[in-house]
């Protein structure tokens, strides 16, 4: 088992989407110059009209593109149901490749450099692994995925498709569905909010299964029910740290034997120096490395400095 997954004397740095202070999130640019700060980048997964893994955070393009400038797509606008609201927008599901490469990506958080806007464009799951394994060959240092799979319920009630079952057969493919196989060629550890997901995996793959939960969420799973199908769970950092001690769900996956990541560390966001009591995130990053196994953020390049 390797020992990059599991990490206990130095949490492992996990690049949030790639280098997405300095670039527009999940993009190859992002994640290549996010390479040299981090032991794992971060990606998110869905499936654009032709079933194909396409990496991007949303299964809609508004946010992060510029899809509403393209007249030839203005009749791809839908209204459907995502997280129980209702949105209008554009949806990958109804785009193929092709015609996501004529779009371009934009930083998405205000005040963040822009440089790149304009310039990067929505990369394929096979064009990261592509690269990620060509730079594995040449180095003893390998850098490895964490692989968030999005929008279970989306992608079953508008493409009638498991996302699940397409991306372990996209591993299969790639000969990187066993934790052996990616022990030799690149380190993969597959994340989700949903739990069907990982309940897939599990059944199929001993790859290290991470339950993803959010301090909001309304049906937050147990840690009993975590445990019986992951080794991992990345906990919104509210669910962390509260009120100058560690939180109940922390301190219960903890007891459970299992190993935390904590996310996003955002050191341009003021909420996670209120969470911490702390305006240096140098001593964030400190106190943070004393409990967590996992970092991950969007600033690997000052996370590097301080987790030793």
């Amino acid at each position: 088992m390797l020992l990059s997954y599991y990490q206990k004397v130095k949490p492992l740095i996990a690049a949030h989407r790639g280098l997405s202070s300095l670039y527009p999130e999940n993009t190859l640019e992002g994640f290549k110059s996010a390479l040299q700060f981090s032991d794992f980048i971060e990606l998110d997964v869905v499936l654009n009209k032709d079933g194909l893994p396409v990496v991007c955070h949303d299964a809609f393009l508004s946010l992060v593109s510029d899809v509403k400038n393209h007249i030839k797509f203005e009749n791809r606008k839908q209204s459907r149901i995502l997280y129980d609201k209702e949105k209008s927008d554009w949806w990958i599901s109804d785009f193929t490749f092709e015609e996501l490469k004529e779009l371009h990506l934009s930083q998405c958080i205000n005040n963040r450099k822009s440089e790149y806007d304009g310039h990067l464009q929505i990369p394929s799951l096979k064009e990261i692994f592509e690269y990620f394994l060509k730079y594995n060959q040449n180095t003893d240092n390998k850098k490895g995925i964490l692989l968030e799979i999005k929008d279970f319920e989306y992608h079953q009630k508008y493409c009638n498709i498991n996302i699940a079952q397409i991306i372990h057969n996209f591993l299969q493919e790639q000969g990187l569905s066993t934790l052996n196989e990616c022990s030799q060629k690149l380190p993969i550890v597959i994340m989700a909010f949903d739990k069907q997901v990982l309940q897939y995996f599990s059944a199929r793959s001993d790859l290290p299964l991470a339950q993803l939960v959010w301090f909001e969420d309304k049906n937050i799973p147990t840690i009993t029910e975590i445990v019986q199908y992951a080794k991992i769970v990345g906990l919104d950092l509210r669910l962390v740290w509260q009120n100058n001690q560690t939180h109940e769900y922390y301190n219960e996956a903890k007891k459970n034997g299992l190993i935390i990541y904590g996310w996003t560390f955002q050191d341009d966001n003021e909420d996670i120096k209120k969470l911490f009591d702390e305006q240096d995130i140098g001593k964030i990053y400190q106190r943070s490395s004393t409990l967590l196994q996992g970092i991950i953020t969007e600033f690997p390049q000052e996370a590097v400095k301080f987790i030793l």
